[in-house]
């Protein structure tokens, strides 16, 4: 069975609603599998140009807990936000070829082409949440 991996904009409020209901306009939520928080810490310390720490990953805030973590939400570093939205075409190639060579997606072989529409959405839900004063968050369930 594959993490669930929902990335949507929210308030803080509409951010812990989401474990129960995932009532959010479609524009402002991208669904995927087997994402966890460890993996985007990566891809921000490929945005950052650096080795990935657990820094990174302690960066994520924890805003929900379910069933001892079968259901998690947890909430994007400000810097990272920051740094998907200012992404443009060449950035996301040249993004995508550098995160696959991290943790799990390096493991798994995984393709530029196979991570490349996941940067692209981050990067919209990312510009999304600066511009409406919101956040950028993940809800995973295991």
């Amino acid at each position: 069975m594959s993490t669930l991996s929902d990335f949507y904009v929210a308030s803080p409020e509409q951010a812990l609603r989401y474990d129960t209901d995932r009532n959010v306009p479609e524009n402002e939520r991208a669904e995927f599998k087997g994402l966890t928080y460890v993996e985007c810490a990566d891809l921000w310390a490929t945005l950052q140009d650096v080795e990935p720490t657990s820094a990174h990953s302690n960066a994520f805030e924890s805003v929900l807990v379910v069933d001892g973590g079968q259901r998690l939400i947890n909430r994007f570093p400000p810097d990272f936000v920051a740094r998907l939205a200012s992404l443009d075409d060449a950035g996301f190639a040249a993004t995508a070829a550098k995160w696959i060579q991290t943790g799990e997606l390096a493991y798994m072989n995984c393709e530029a082409s196979d991570v490349l529409p996941i940067i692209k959405e981050l990067s919209r839900l990312a510009r999304d949440a600066q511009k409406t004063g919101r956040s950028l968050y993940l809800w995973m369930c295991i």
